[in-house]
């Protein structure tokens, strides 16, 4: 199986523990979040994928004013891997729907491009998410990224790329 890993500076370590819905001192309180929602559940640490049959993996891109993040969840063990990317350009959106598409296109269920305003209210958070059909909630972490946790499940650093 071929492990899709692209872009260095992996944040390790982190526990989506230290992650609310409630927006904290260095997280965003507003951004965009480009979703890839994959046809694979996989683990990282096990070197395995399979059709999913639930959970789905993801790749996301949650771009904010100042630094962009991707993030890459794996369902079957809730690993998820994210790494700061800094500015992505003049047009961070198209980069990330264009990355997706290229590094994941044999496994691409869908890519969404989800606009929230304030992610501090957990109201609107929900419309945003209810509005593109998607249960679980969106996570926000301390050091400054969002992602969409698909089945509210506890996600956390478990592996390093390679």
């Amino acid at each position: 199986m071929l492990m899709r890993t692209f872009l260095p500076t992996l944040i390790a370590a982190v526990s989506i523990s230290s992650m609310t819905l409630i927006a904290q001192t260095n997280a965003p309180t507003k951004g965009t979040l480009v979703l890839g929602i994959l046809t694979i559940e996989s683990s990282y640490a096990q070197n395995k994928e399979q059709p999913s049959k639930g959970v789905p993996d993801t790749v996301q891109f949650w771009i904010a004013s100042d630094k962009a993040w991707r993030i890459r969840t794996y369902a079957t063990d809730h690993d998820i891997h994210p790494y700061s990317m800094g500015d992505l350009g003049k047009q961070p959106t198209e980069f990330a729907t264009d990355h997706i598409k290229k590094h994941y296109s044999d496994v691409l269920a869908s890519t969404l491009v989800l606009e929230f305003s304030d992610i501090s209210d957990t109201n609107a958070v929900r419309q945003v998410l209810a509005q593109h059909n998607l249960k679980g909630s969106l996570e926000v972490a301390k050091v400054g990224f969002a992602f969409w946790n698909p089945d509210d499940g506890h996600y956390k650093s478990q592996t390093s790329p390679k």
